[in-house]
């Protein structure tokens, strides 16, 4: 079976990127490393899903099939959004450049003219609440700020391929797991309120269970080494007693899936 990554010339009005029987292997024939086997999912346009499972069971090594910074050993991943951008753990800013020019430098990259970057990028900092500080350098940023000035040039990826009507696609791997409870709390908050005001689509990775059901739509739970999509749900718009409810659940399959990794 050939592996195929269909381009964004792909066109459809329910799906921003879909993935048919992904397989992913790493090694030769002796060592192979089966990371992913025959996973199948769907996000919609402006759809926010988070991804579960137990360390080692290929969440990151499927964002980076999506965001083709590597190629599936066997399935179709076909995105119908302009590139996607990725955001991980660590902010990953250029140390000699100011907040405003991490930023612009993602929509110089897209071939966007000088007043243009300069307007988009002063709107981009406003909307994660940093208008004023974009001539701070990083040093000069506490963690959570710097990580809003990453989900600003994520936004910038986006959006600049995304002009001409094609939707946007935000890839996160666990940004937030490095900050303090407080400051996580709060971008959590901030995240929630610029995808809403963006209607990009996430696909956001995280260990955090409680952290999965605020901030989804939809959960989906792959299994133990070879990552395969064993259980989803459906979260959003949940009352107290539905939200504790649904969290013990997949808390409850979660730790089968960590049972089963260990026992292997």
């Amino acid at each position: 079976m050939t592996a195929m990554l269909h381009p964004s010339s792909v066109t459809s009005h329910n799906t921003a990127v879909r993935l048919a029987g992904v397989h992913k292997r790493f090694g030769g024939s002796r060592d192979t490393v089966v990371a992913l086997e025959g996973v199948d999912l769907r996000v919609a346009p402006g759809e926010f899903v988070c991804l579960l499972g137990a360390s080692g069971c290929g969440k990151t090594t499927l964002l980076n099939l999506v965001a083709g910074l590597d190629k599936p050993s066997a399935g179709d991943i076909t995105l119908t959004t302009s590139r996607p951008a990725v955001m991980f753990q660590e902010a990953a800013l250029m140390p000699w450049l100011t907040a405003s020019r991490n930023v612009e430098l993602a929509l110089r990259l897209a071939g966007m003219r000088r007043s243009e970057r300069r307007e988009r990028t002063a709107e981009l900092l406003d909307l994660v609440r940093l208008g004023g500080l974009g001539d701070r350098r990083p040093h000069e940023l506490s963690g959570g700020m710097r990580q809003r000035v990453a989900l600003a040039r994520a936004l910038a990826s986006t959006t600049a391929g995304s002009e001409n009507g094609t939707p946007a696609l935000l890839l996160m791997d666990e940004p937030f797991s490095a900050l303090d409870a407080i400051t996580r709390d709060v971008l959590q908050g901030e995240l929630l309120r610029v995808w809403r005001s963006t209607n990009t689509a996430v696909l956001f990775v995280t260990h955090d269970v409680r952290e999965a059901v605020r901030l989804g739509q939809r959960v989906v739970l792959l299994s133990s080494r070879p990552g395969r999509v064993v259980r989803e749900w459906a979260v959003d718009g949940l009352s107290g007693a539905e939200e504790a409810e649904i969290i013990e659940e997949i808390n409850s399959g979660l730790r089968e899936v960590i049972s089963s990794h260990a026992a292997a």
